[in-house]
């Protein structure tokens, strides 16, 4: 035997060799030992078994005709068995039937080698499976390491998540309050500078109150996504009539609608039968829709606010669908879902604005994902449609909204 071959060959690794004929044993025993591997041997299927468990092998060689049990029953047994189960099985077979090689897959080995063996093709499928199996093991710990560094990086991650909702719950609250206190004082010094006469107070004043209802948005806007992201908005559901929900909506966005000079036109709202939902909750989602078509319309464009009643052959609760559409300036397919996520920023950052009607005034980001937390917390759905984005053909938008005409049952 060269040189070479043995300053190849695997050290220290364990084979069990299984099988009833003492030459074979013998013959294959030195053969292995002279490769350097550390070889043991057993003369029946429970004796190998045996040390199997006891030894934990590299490889099992495992003869398959032998008295008491067979290879097959041994191999489903070392399977079935915890601890041996990992233990690569090459059968050692004088069977050359397609049924007995596929019995032998089938009980768990990863190859076999006929008899009389060659010795070469012995030490060669030895090499590969012992290779396959070190490859596995490492693979196995990689992945077990990098689960483990992802879990951690998980729980960091939903710490710090909380820790962040935390806060801006907390700062909300804290900026809400001194906030309302501003704008409260501020509109009884625009009444009073309305009796004076005062237009140069009239003026500041109306700049103070005009800064911190903007800011009493904004501050209401994060309190509402803090609220959605900690589960914590829950309906309170009586039934209201969409045709008063949508008044209630037009009052608030009419400035809006005048200064950019946009018209709203509402179709089948008045036919809608009475939901039960929130009449806190779904003014807002509607104002949120409707000030997003604003922002994204040109001057002189229209808005539409579509109704109808709908019964969905896969659902067993009717719903209304409400379409919000506009004639802007579209969205691009790869942000139709995106811009549902809070702070998602389709526009540049220099045209950010907190007003409702500045075109292309993007906000902070938070109206769409407030409006997808109030649908899905009725129990809806929500999602957007449009040809794409285009400031010159105006290919525009359509936001769908459904909502069960009665509330979803627990």
């Amino acid at each position: 035997m060269d040189m070479e071959n043995h300053l190849s060959a695997e050290t220290k690794k364990k084979i069990l060799i299984v099988d009833d004929n003492p030459i074979n044993l013998r013959i294959l025993a030195d053969y292995l030992e002279a490769f350097s591997y550390r070889v043991l041997v057993a003369r029946d299927g429970r004796s190998g078994i045996e040390k199997a468990q006891y030894a934990q092998p590299d490889l099992i060689l495992l003869d398959v005709m032998m008295p008491d049990i067979d290879g097959f029953e041994t191999c489903r047994f070392l399977k079935a068995d915890e601890t041996t189960r990992a233990i690569p099985v090459i059968f050692m077979t004088a069977l050359s039937e397609t049924e007995s090689k596929v019995e032998g897959f089938e009980a768990g080995a990863v190859d076999y080698v006929t008899k009389p063996l060659q010795q070469r093709e012995v030490l060669a499928r030895i090499r590969t499976h012992l290779q396959l199996r070190e490859l596995t093991e490492n693979l196995e710990q990689l992945v077990e390491q990098r689960t483990d560094e992802l879990e951690t990086a998980y729980r960091h991650l939903s710490r710090l998540d909380k820790a962040k909702s935390d806060f801006i719950s907390i700062m909300s609250h804290e900026l809400r309050t001194p906030l309302a206190v501003i704008d409260g004082y501020t509109q009884l010094l625009q009444d009073n500078t309305a009796v004076t006469n005062d237009e140069e107070a009239q003026f500041l004043v109306g700049n103070i109150l005009t800064g911190t209802q903007r800011m009493l948005r904004t501050m209401n806007d994060i309190f509402d996504v803090t609220r959605i992201d900690n589960d914590f908005l829950r309906p309170y559901r009586e039934p209201l009539v969409m045709q008063d929900v949508l008044d209630e909506v037009y009052i608030k966005v009419t400035p809006a609608l005048q200064k950019r000079k946009l018209s709203l036109v509402r179709t089948g709202i008045e036919s809608l039968p009475r939901i039960q939902a929130d009449k806190v909750l779904l003014p807002k989602l509607f104002h949120h829709l409707i000030v997003n078509a604003i922002k994204y319309t040109p001057d002189g464009g229209q808005i539409r606010v579509v109704g109808q009643f709908r019964e969905l052959p896969d659902s067993a609760a009717p719903i209304v669908e409400i379409v919000v559409e506009d004639n802007g300036i579209g969205i691009e397919p790869q942000h139709l879902e995106l811009i549902f996520e809070k702070f998602y920023q389709t526009g540049q950052v220099n045209f950010h604005s907190s007003g409702t009607s500045t075109f292309k005034g993007g906000g902070p980001g938070l109206g769409l994902a407030i409006a997808r937390g109030i649908v899905q917390g009725h129990g809806g759905r929500i999602w957007a449609e449009s040809e794409g984005y285009d400031e010159e053909t105006y290919p525009g938008s359509r936001f769908f909204v459904w909502l069960p005409v009665e509330p979803p049952t627990i």
